[in-house]
C-alpha cells in the first residue's frame, strides 16, 4: 500500500506539500485565554489558504528524494510483509512525477522499471484534484482511494476553533481543530470527500503556513477503517536573491509522511504503518527547445528494404 499528498488541489499527494510563502504575521490573537473570535479565526485562515496557493508554484520548483516504507501486520501482530523504497520526485507540466530507482534497497529491472512508472504516472493524473490517495500495492490505480483533506476548505466546509500555542523547532505556532459541518452548501465532488476527515493544523505564526497537519477518517472509505490517521510535517527554506536581485522568499517543503490505517479485505484485517521521508530538496529549472538548425533524418536501422 502507498499513500502520499499535498497540501492544496495542485501539487496532489506525490508532490510535496504545497504550502505558502510568508505573508507577514496577521494573528492578532496573542492571548490564549481570549483565543479568536469566529470572524478573526476565519480571516487568518483565508490567509493561510492563500499563501498555501501561492507556495504551490515554488514548490514545483523543487525535485527531491523520497524514502517511503511501510509495513502491514495482521490482527495477532504478526509481521506479513515490509517494503522500503526509494523514489525521486519532481514536477513535469503541474503535476508530481515520481521515479522509483530501489525496491528493498536494489535496483529495479528494465520491466519492473516500466510496469511501475505507468503506474505512478496514471496515479498522478488520477490524483491531480487530490490532496491523498491510497492504493493497495498489487492493485489497479483506478481503484485507488482519492480524498481532498480539510486544509483544502476550512473556512467554508468546517468547524474550527482555536486550541493553544505551541512551540515547534523554536516558531510559535497557532493549534487550530477543525470538525466537519453537517450540512455544509455548495460542494463540489471533490471537497465533498475533505468531510470524511478532522484535522488539527499547526499554524506558523510568522509565515501563516500549516507547519503541521494530522487528520483521521471518521467515515469509513473502501479499504480503511474509521479510525485512520496521517501526520504531515513540513519546514521551511529559505530561497536567496538572484540575479535578477528579486528579494528573498520562502517555500514550505514536506519533510515527513506517517499514516496508520486499519484495513479491511473480506474476513481479513490487517494494520500498516506508512512513513514517507522527504530529502535532498534542490531547486530545478527546464528549458526545452528544438532548434531549428537541429532536426535532422534519422535512418532507420535492422529495417528490411522490403519493408
Amino acid at each position: 500500500m502507498f499513500r502520499r499528498s499535498a497540501i492544496g488541489s495542485h501539487s496532489w499527494f506525490f508532490i510535496v506539500l504545497s504550502c505558502g510563502p510568508a505573508f507577514g504575521y496577521a494573528a492578532k490573537a496573542q492571548d490564549e485565554s481570549a483565543g479568536f473570535s469566529a470572524e478573526s479565526l476565519a480571516a487568518l485562515l483565508q490567509r493561510v489558504r492563500t499563501n498555501v496557493l501561492v507556495n504551490e508554484e515554488l514548490v514545483q520548483q523543487y525535485a527531491c528524494d523520497d524514502l517511503v516504507h511501510s509495513v502491514q501486520w495482521n490482527t495477532k501482530g504478526k509481521k506479513l510483509n515490509e517494503h522500503l523504497e526509494k523514489f525521486e520526485v519532481v514536477f513535469v507540466d503541474g503535476l508530481p512525477y515520481r521515479h522509483m530507482v530501489q525496491e528493498n534497497g536494489k535496483p529495479l529491472g528494465a520491466q519492473k522499471l516500466i510496469s511501475e512508472q505507468k503506474r505512478q504516472d496514471t496515479l498522478s493524473e488520477l490524483g491531480k484534484d487530490f490532496d491523498f490517495v491510497f492504493y493497495l500495492r498489487d492493485g489497479s490505480p483506478s481503484d485507488s482511494v482519492f480524498s481532498a483533506l480539510p486544509i483544502c476548505c476550512l473556512t467554508a466546509l468546517f468547524d474550527n476553533r482555536f486550541l493553544r500555542h505551541e512551540q515547534i523547532e523554536g516558531r510559535d505556532n497557532l493549534v487550530i481543530e477543525s470538525l466537519p459541518k453537517s450540512n455544509p452548501s455548495d460542494v463540489s465532488p471533490v471537497e465533498k470527500t475533505s468531510l470524511d476527515w478532522k484535522e488539527t493544523t499547526w499554524i506558523d505564526s510568522k509565515d501563516l503556513m500549516p507547519t503541521r497537519l494530522e487528520v483521521e477518517l471518521l467515515n469509513d472509505k473502501s479499504f480503511l477503517l474509521k479510525g485512520s490517521t496521517d501526520r504531515r510535517d513540513f519546514f521551511p527554506l529559505q530561497i536567496p536573491p538572484d540575479r535578477n536581485n528579486h528579494p528573498v522568499q520562502t517555500v514550505w517543503l514536506l519533510r515527513y509522511d506517517e499514516g496508520h490505517s486499519n484495513l479491511k479485505f473480506l474476513w481479513s484485517r490487517q494494520t500498516e504503518l506508512f512513513e514517507d521521508t522527504s530529502s535532498n530538496y534542490r531547486r530545478f529549472q527546464v528549458d526545452a527547445r528544438v532548434l531549428p538548425d537541429s532536426i535532422r533524418d534519422v535512418p532507420q536501422q535492422g529495417v528490411s528494404a522490403k519493408h
